[in-house]
């Protein structure tokens, strides 16, 4: 009998980083077929498996199937084709030197234990690349759903019923700086890496510094700076953790520790002392981080300065939401900041909101009270997920994320508690005895 961990450790070694789900979705299709469950997989390799009890209403469980993937700089792993090395260590999994996965890997293994080990009537469904477009459940058919009540398990924190995620809007400053005519030689290298990073939601109000603003900073205090190129962040969903520039300075370098510092020999073209300044500037005043807060203390709206790449003239930004009003507010003050240069909107996905008088949040609260004295948290997130894109699809879903402790998601911090494994797969079990009794 596999277990949800042992699920896990089998996804592990499966490529699945958002667009390369191919291999991942073939498993999930060789898992239905071996038992003999009906399916659909579609060419976005999103898969629903069917499992029906005569005369039970089905619950749907929904995860996603890709996963954020990032490492340390100087990790030797492809996550093409390399499987995630999993460390249990103090009570939780942990990866060596990469994202684990437990975001959305641990939902998908519970769905799978369930399917093979219990006999639930069920509906899961597995989208694909959550982590960047969205698309798959932008473009999923749902039209063979039967169920009305849908358990999502992409949350964060254990022992907690997530009721509202915010709306996410995915943008691109297009820059207009023109390089020099021709090149320089005296050129250096800086970069700053190895801060933490983490998820550009859940771990937007933690203080995490951002690489790239924190450059920008240390490069505005140098003297006649020309820059030849800077890049950093990786992902528009993750806090920047790794930044460079190649420079040509009037500055002595030699006792800069604040960044690490390497003399380059390539002849590249630089932008001029003036627009140098201009895009420091730009950066190093730049509002990442909570513009908003309610009055419990949760945030509503949020802004994470993701990535910038000088020679593509590309900077990518992410607003989180959960009020549209906010929202709105933020966009404007991001169009008059962003003078100058083209602000584009690339991507909506939206929020979702469920009342806390729902069906399936007292059922909730009554099966995790059958096997625990104390009463679950019941919050909001400020994370996008993609529970909005599919109420959209069926507005009458009643929904609610549950999920075990997940630590560290979209940074090579992740990590995942163990017991909170066994305590969420316990009330998932309790829940849908609950339904289906």
């Amino acid at each position: 009998m596999r277990s949800t961990i042992d699920f896990f450790k089998e996804l592990s070694s499966i490529p699945r980083e958002s667009g390369n789900e191919t291999k991942i979705a073939d498993y999930i299709e060789r898992f239905a077929q071996d038992n003999n469950l009906d399916y659909q997989r579609d060419e976005l390799n999103n898969i629903i498996i069917f499992k029906y009890i005569d005369g039970k209403e089905p619950i749907i469980l929904q995860s996603h199937l890709d996963m954020v993937c990032v490492k340390y700089e100087d990790k030797d792993f492809d996550f093409n084709k390399d499987s995630i090395e999993i460390i249990e260590k103090d009570g939780y999994l942990c990866a060596n030197g990469t994202t684990l996965g437990a975001d959305n890997g641990i939902g998908v293994a519970q769905i799978l234990n369930i399917l093979v080990n219990y006999n639930f009537s069920i509906e899961a469904i597995f989208t694909t690349n959550e982590e960047t477009t969205m698309e798959g459940a932008m473009n999923i058919d749902l039209s063979k759903i039967k169920g009305r009540r849908m358990l999502n398990l992409d949350g964060f924190k254990s022992d907690t019923i997530l009721i509202e995620s915010a709306s996410f809007t995915d943008l691109d400053i297009k820059l207009n700086y023109n390089y020099e005519k021709g090149k320089k030689t005296n050129l250096y290298k800086i970069s700053i890496d190895g801060l933490k990073g983490g998820h550009s939601g859940f771990d937007i109000d933690d203080d995490r510094g951002n690489a790239i603003i924190l450059l920008s900073q240390i490069l505005l205090n140098l003297d006649n700076v020309k820059i030849a190129d800077f890049v950093g962040g990786t992902k528009i969903n993750v806090i920047p953790s790794s930044s460079y520039a190649i420079i040509e300075t009037s500055s002595d370098l030699s006792n800069l520790d604040s960044a690490n510092v390497e003399k380059i020999s390539d002849h590249i073209s630089t932008l001029s002392i003036e627009e140098s300044s201009n895009l420091l500037k730009f950066l190093s005043s730049f509002r990442h981080g909570v513009f908003s807060k309610n009055n419990r203390g949760e945030v509503i709206t949020s802004m994470n300065l993701a990535t910038i790449n000088l020679r593509d003239k590309l900077i990518t930004v992410g607003i989180r939401s959960s009020n549209e009003n906010k929202k709105q507010e933020l966009l404007s003050y991001l169009k008059d900041y962003c003078n100058g240069f083209e602000l584009i909107i690339r991507g909506y996905q939206p929020g979702f909101r469920t009342s806390e008088d729902s069906i399936i949040v007292k059922r909730l609260i009554e099966s995790y009270k059958s096997f625990n004295l104390n009463v679950p948290s019941i919050e909001s997130v400020h994370i996008s997920v993609e529970v909005g894109l599919l109420v959209e699809k069926i507005p009458e879903l009643d929904v609610a994320i549950i999920s075990p402790n997940i630590i560290g998601a979209h940074s090579v911090e992740e990590r995942v508690e163990i017991d909170s494994i066994f305590r969420c797969d316990q009330w998932l079990i309790s829940y849908l005895n609950l339904e289906q009794r």
